[in-house]
């Protein structure tokens, strides 16, 4: 192991990865604090970039734009009560209370503080947890990689929104487009539709450019128009004059942030859960034990050191279920698991043996963003928020040329980049009809993994349809995805009513009241 370690070192600590490294937290933060730029859309538009650098560089420059991303959501969540991503959304309840209290910079530095320190002891839990869960995942055949396979897509059931049916029918979708072009086993030729283009199939870069990024610049655009006429929220990124938290408010919310790293590692862990029901969980618990539960929703920093702790842990502890099993935790992780195998990775327990040096130098890198995340936030965050004012306008029209280029790049054919314009049309309009693309990106990518072993557990035990459950291991994993899929619909739908119930209860609090002063 030390020979490892020594190599990993060797490999990772070069000017390159860590200039790469700093550029992408840095870019993370900025993507992150643009309303409409979500952390996914920022790495699927990097990817194309990534080409060039090796497996590791390549890796670790994505895993810190999310890293850096998942604080910059908070920036815009403070300043103008919109979180720049989705998983910032429990944040707008305490740091835009602050904001308008005169302590903006004081709920950023909360904020700053507990996204660093959450997100380095969730990639700690991931150093430490990983190898051991892959090396029991070794005994794996391939009945077994196609139970986890399966339970891979329960993904589909925390990351379809309120409607589970609608993300079934997107993941079959995915799997749909997965299948087009030549059968790896026996070289049919399936819905090609006598289109010589379609023979090799849809690349999964252009199929992620086009149904994620591209349909995001149009319902974007969209929605910027419909905007025009609503009163948006006051912009407080120019008074960002006040001190931040000192050393006696970081000592008082330690103990919140090391509950809800607790809380995030366990649910970022269970694939589908994702840093928006870590945010809630961790939010609630926190007003429960706190011991001024009636501040929350009017200034409290511990309200702001909940959320942004288990939020940014969730990077770490999301990557567990991918590295080791090749599931991903949560709709950003899905996308990677994409960037892996781009980059000849296929995240699973061989990782941990076959390409040791490369998967550890992954996760020490990872620790170093949230390190960088620190410094950098400490440095630049006031400067990063005046792009809160940049229209979307000038953003959709370079991201657009980002996708283009970037489809392009892929493999350097015409037809490719022509393709994205129809998927980008069909991922818009299922948007428009409540179908998240999430599902569809997941059958996309783990339909040929269910696939592939499927076959090969045929050839190999004879078409014996029953083996996924004659073996162990598999039935246990199949029974526990049936299991899991349920408990996580449950517990969506019980975090969705109370995140509601409790902003409701906020807004109306806040009509009867003027807000009280936050806690110095």
């Amino acid at each position: 192991m030390f020979e490892v370690y020594s190599e990993v070192f060797t490999q990772l600590f070069t000017l390159t990865n860590l200039v790469y490294s700093v550029g992408g937290v840095m870019l993370g933060m900025i993507i992150g604090c643009i309303p409409g730029l979500t952390v996914t859309l920022g790495i699927i538009l990097l990817l194309p970039m990534t080409y060039g650098m090796n497996s590791v560089t390549a890796i670790v420059s994505l895993l810190a734009i999310y890293v850096g991303g998942c604080y910059g959501g908070s920036i815009s969540a403070i300043l103008i009560n919109t979180p720049g991503t989705n998983s910032a959304l429990a944040t707008t309840l305490d740091g835009y209370p602050l904001a308008k209290s005169g302590k903006a910079n004081k709920a950023l530095s909360t904020s700053l503080f507990s996204s660093s320190l959450g997100g380095f002891l969730g990639a700690i839990i991931l150093l430490v947890a990983a190898p051991p869960i892959a090396s029991v995942a070794m005994k794996f055949r391939s009945p077994e990689y196609f139970s986890l396979a399966i339970f891979g897509l329960t993904v589909i059931a925390g990351v379809s929104g309120d409607n589970i049916v609608k993300g079934i029918i997107s993941a079959f979708f995915g799997i749909f487009i997965s299948c087009i072009g030549l059968e790896s086993l026996s070289g049919t030729l399936r819905y090609t539709f006598n289109s010589v283009g379609l023979f090799g199939g849809i690349s999964l870069l252009p199929a992620l450019i086009g149904l994620i990024a591209l349909a995001q610049v149009i319902v974007k655009t969209v929605e910027e128009k419909a905007k025009k006429a609503n009163k948006e929220s006051e912009n407080f990124s120019e008074h960002i004059e006040d001190p931040g938290i000192n050393g006696r408010e970081r000592r008082s919310i330690l103990k919140t942030i090391l509950k809800s790293t607790a809380i995030g590692t366990i649910i970022g862990a269970m694939p589908g859960a994702g840093g928006g029901v870590a945010q809630f969980v961790s939010y609630n618990e926190a007003r429960r034990s706190s011991k001024t539960p009636e501040k929350f929703g009017h200034g409290s920093l511990e309200g702001v050191a909940a959320a942004e702790s288990s939020n940014n842990t969730v990077v770490g502890s999301a990557m567990i279920p991918l590295l080791t099993l090749g599931i991903p935790g949560d709709g950003v992780t899905a996308i990677l698991l994409g960037a892996f195998i781009l980059h000849g990775m296929e995240p699973g327990p061989k990782l941990f043996t076959d390409q040791a040096v490369e998967t550890y130098s992954i996760i020490i890198g990872l620790i170093i963003c949230n390190v960088f995340l620190y410094i950098l936030g400490s440095i630049f965050t006031k400067q990063i928020s005046k792009v809160i004012k940049i229209s979307y306008k000038i953003l959709g029209v370079a991201i657009s040329l980002f996708c283009f280029a970037g489809a392009f790049a892929n493999s350097g054919s015409i037809w490719e980049m022509l393709l994205i314009v129809p998927l980008a049309a069909a991922g818009y309009f299922l948007g428009l009809l409540g179908f998240s693309v999430i599902p569809m990106m997941l059958g996309l990518i783990l339909g040929p993994i269910v696939e592939n072993n499927f076959s090969r557990s045929m050839i190999v035990y004879d078409n014996d349809l029953f083996i996924f459950f004659k073996e162990p291991i598999s039935c246990g994993i199949l029974i526990f995805a049936v299991v899991f899929t349920i408990l996580i619909v449950r517990m969506n739908n019980q975090i969705h009513e109370r995140a509601v119930e409790q902003t409701d209860e906020i807004m109306q609090t806040d009509k009867k009241e003027p807000a009280t002063k936050p806690e110095d």
